[in-house]
């Protein structure tokens, strides 16, 4: 019994523990944070396995998924083969993919498909504490510097936050829809309600719109059986309305207009200036430098270097020289070439198609995946920390769910024959 109990000790505390790094990843306090406790679930997961650690983390890479994004992250590496300076393209590398190696094999031996919904909940819950602290600084209750009341990001960026929210209100929504817990129903709307205000009271255009698409398409998918419910149309008004005060109330839909006038002169003029006009140009250089490689790319780094000596030619480009294309997916494309860019599709892809059968999972993933397609159109997502974390431990959490029912199916088949 003393043995029992003591395991069971051990697997409460490594649990736990695998809690505690979700629930800190996405605020990123310090550099170093993201090192140290990866670092500590990666020796603590091998300690817990020891020689079962390689046998379980290479049975997993078998998911046709996980395979496809392993082999997206090793053909960065190789490109560097090809790239005209190889230390800053396996800087950049490291820099962007090195943690993956220490937490991501840790969570997918160490969590079973049992405790995901919660690491789940932990995380969205982690994404509601950060939507009340920016709304503490858009109140002016707290204030920290770097933000304000109109810009109330808190100590990381924009970007990273107004995505973050996208999610969190997804996320938050769909496990209350789908619980059958009324406290825990209440908690997850008032956190998917937090989160929906946090994005509309900070900048990002980009998150905001991939916002209002997704939540059409969900209402097209969720309310189409609700058609006549009176609960769905006012639910539905009310998230329209509200999205619309926040964005009115704190002078949001100038932005909005101002985008589309520089997008506007940027395809009349070709005078690329203004935070759209100048996406537009990136696009379009990212075109001509993918032709000069369009299967493999022309390597990490290079089409970086590419696109900032373009910038300084284009005599119509009325911006800084800025080092990245402002888009994941050009970025992908001009670096990595169909081949990168196609690995990295079709694993999240498969993976969606592979939780179909499971409501909740299924319309997560796609919130969460819809939300990294369209924010990348214009804006870095998987090059950006602590953001690039996010999106790859959701990735994991719906593989580890994916695989394990994948297995338990096989299995039910094969009793049966």
């Amino acid at each position: 019994m003393k043995i029992n109990a003591s395991e069971k000790m051990f697997e409460s505390k490594y649990l736990m523990f695998i809690g505690f790094f979700i629930f800190m990843l996405p605020w990123n306090f310090i550099n170093s944070q993201t090192a140290i406790l990866s670092g500590i679930l990666f020796i603590w997961t091998i300690f817990k396995y020891k020689t079962d650690f390689y046998k379980n983390f290479i049975d997993n890479l078998k998911f046709l998924p996980l395979l496809l994004l392993s082999l997206f992250i090793l053909f960065k590496f190789t490109s560097i083969l090809w790239s005209s300076n190889y230390l800053e393209g396996l800087d950049h590398e490291v820099n962007f993919n090195k943690y993956y190696m220490l937490f991501v094999p840790a969570i997918l031996v160490g969590l079973h498909k049992d405790n995901v919904l919660k690491i789940i909940k932990i995380l969205t819950v982690s994404f509601s504490l950060y939507a009340i602290y920016s709304i503490l600084i858009y109140l002016e209750i707290i204030y920290i510097e770097g933000s304000s009341s109109s810009n109330p990001k808190g100590h990381l960026r924009f970007l990273i936050v107004s995505q973050y929210m996208v999610i969190g209100f997804f996320v938050g929504a769909l496990i209350s829809y789908y619980s059958k817990i009324k406290n825990e129903k209440l908690l997850f709307l008032v956190i998917s309600s937090l989160c929906l205000i946090c994005l509309f009271i900070n900048n990002s255009r980009t998150a905001q719109l991939s916002f209002l698409i997704i939540f059409i398409m969900f209402s097209i998918i969720f309310f189409r059986k609700y058609v006549f419910n009176l609960k769905a149309i006012l639910i539905f008004l009310i998230i329209c309305m509200s999205s619309t005060y926040l964005l009115y109330k704190n002078n949001k839909l100038t932005r909005f207009k101002a985008g589309y006038d520089e997008f506007k002169t940027a395809i009349e003029n070709k005078e690329y200036k203004g935070s759209f006009g100048l996406r537009l140009y990136f696009n379009v250089a990212g075109l001509e430098i993918l032709k000069s490689n369009p299967i493999i790319g022309v390597g990490s780094q290079d089409n970086r270097a590419i696109l900032q000596e373009m910038q300084k030619n284009e005599p119509n480009y009325k911006g800084r020289i800025i080092n990245h294309f402002h888009s994941e997916h050009m970025d992908t494309l001009t670096a990595y070439g169909l081949v990168g860019y196609s690995l990295l599709f079709f694993s999240i892809v498969f993976l969606i198609y592979s939780l179909r059968k499971q409501n909740l999972y299924y319309y997560m993933s796609l919130a969460v995946f819809l939300s990294l397609f369209i924010n990348s159109l214009a804006n870095k997502t998987l090059s950006v920390k602590p953001l690039n974390y996010i999106y790859i431990l959701f990735f994991i959490l719906f593989a580890i769910i994916a695989h394990k029912s994948e297995k338990e199916e096989k299995e039910k088949i094969e009793n049966n024959s």
